[in-house]
């Protein structure tokens, strides 16, 4: 039941517009912080996944090998920073641990029936609120230039048939038919319908307009630098514009999350994934269907007037330099994809990290150390895929309702 009591959501990105969209819309009293701007960090140089077909997690038997395959190729899709980094050491040997066919049949599971609240909640949009958050289904086409990996992509979506999941197999010609751009060494694709997408920046602060207008206060430029507590109880919150004193507290801050739960004294096992993307100026010709290049672990993206790919996957801690080396063998990998890329106007060079998980699925639960503080953190890549069920999962345990799903495969406990 919403008694009126203050909510303070610490984070402005997809996941705190969310739960700020949602609480607002049971008329909770809503005040968000930021450390940026909104939408300034992973939620905005991303893919723009909000429904996807394809729920196995990138922690699934095999990947190892092909991790330290690509560890030794300096242009690879992902790349660790060796470093003597205990932290990041747990991680990997959780990563390891949640490798195993029973870890991954747990995780589809678990996607699928977030997936499940969300397609609810997406149809609860009007035409209107879709069309402002530039909301679109146009399905995805998985490509392949290897025969090999086109027979396991086969494969894949016969293992997913289990779930409902389909899709459409074609060669080259098929291929064409949806997306003349696509090189003639293609040897065929996957069509999966039930992807969605969004254009992230119009879509976070969509959300965090239609709060707004509902009450919710937002204070970006805000940086939390401290907690006064006492007991169980957050009784301050410390920030660089002034103090906040809140009934309930919700981290939502992505990658920074582990910072600001060092100053509560537990910490949290997220590692910032440094990802990349470039966005270029779109034509006529360019491509009107999302893609994904298999093999080279790169999505391309159409948002509006733009044409995007996003890219890597670094474990360098918070160094946030762009390696121009991995990001133009991207590029080349996707010219060697598409017709006509080398043509376009570039707009951006983005980067920024993710919040990773060992196991790919978020943290979220009512913490254990303080009464008055809810975790809402570690999306990974999927933030935006995962948006909307985590704002409402929040809402209703904020407000006492029935929750949607099952909380306990999101609880901070199970890595230790």
């Amino acid at each position: 039941m919403n008694d009126n009591k203050s909510i303070l959501i610490i984070g402005g990105g997809v996941i705190g517009a969310s739960i700020a969209y949602y609480l607002t819309m049971n008329n909770c009293n809503v005040i968000l912080v930021e450390r940026g701007n909104i939408c300034s960090g992973s939620s905005y140089g991303n893919a723009g996944l909000v429904s996807y077909a394809n729920p196995k997690p990138m922690a699934e038997p095999g990947v190892i090998k092909k991790v330290i395959g690509w560890m030794l190729d300096k242009e690879s899709p992902f790349f660790i920073k060796p470093r003597l980094d205990w932290e990041l050491l747990r991680w990997l040997l959780r990563f390891q641990a949640s490798c195993s066919e029973k870890s991954v049949k747990h995780a589809i599971n678990v996607t699928r029936a977030m997936k499940s609240v969300t397609m609810k909640l997406s149809e609860e949009f009007t035409t209107e609120e879709k069309t402002n958050l530039y909301w679109e289904k146009k399905g995805r086409i998985l490509l392949y230039k290897n025969k090999g990996s086109l027979e396991t992509g086969k494969k894949t979506l016969d293992s997913l048939k289990q779930y409902g999941i389909d899709g459409k197999i074609m060669d080259l010609d098929g291929v064409l038919e949806m997306d003349h751009n696509v090189d003639s060494s293609v040897v065929g694709g996957i069509f999966y319908p039930d992807y969605e997408h969004v254009l992230p920046e119009k879509y976070v602060k969509g959300l965090v307009l239609m709060a707004e207008k509902k009450g919710a206060k937002i204070h970006t430029e805000t940086e939390v630098i401290d907690f006064k507590t006492s007991g169980k109880q957050i009784e301050r919150v410390v920030t660089t514009r002034g103090d906040f004193i809140p009934d309930q507290v919700v981290l939502a801050a992505g990658c920074w999350s582990p910072m600001i739960s060092k100053m509560l004294g537990f910490k949290l096992p997220i590692q910032p994934a440094k990802g990349y993307s470039v966005t270029w100026k779109a034509v006529e010709s360019t491509s009107k269907i999302p893609i994904s290049l298999v093999d080279e672990k790169i999505a391309i993206s159409p948002m509006g007037e733009f044409l995007r790919f996003s890219s890597n996957l670094e474990l360098v801690g918070y160094d946030s330099k762009i390696n121009l080396r991995r990001v133009r063998a991207a590029q080349s990998r996707v010219e060697g994809y598409l017709n006509g890329i080398k043509d376009l106007d570039l707009v951006e060079v983005w980067r920024g990290f993710r919040p990773g998980t060992p196991d790919t699925l978020p943290i979220i639960e009512r913490n254990d150390n303080y009464d008055n503080l809810i975790l809402a953190t570690g999306h990974d890549m999927l933030g935006m895929v995962n948006s909307l069920v985590t704002g409402k999962l929040v809402s209703e345990m904020i407000n006492g309702e029935e929750l949607s799903i099952d909380l306990s495969p999101f609880r901070l406990g199970r890595f230790w």
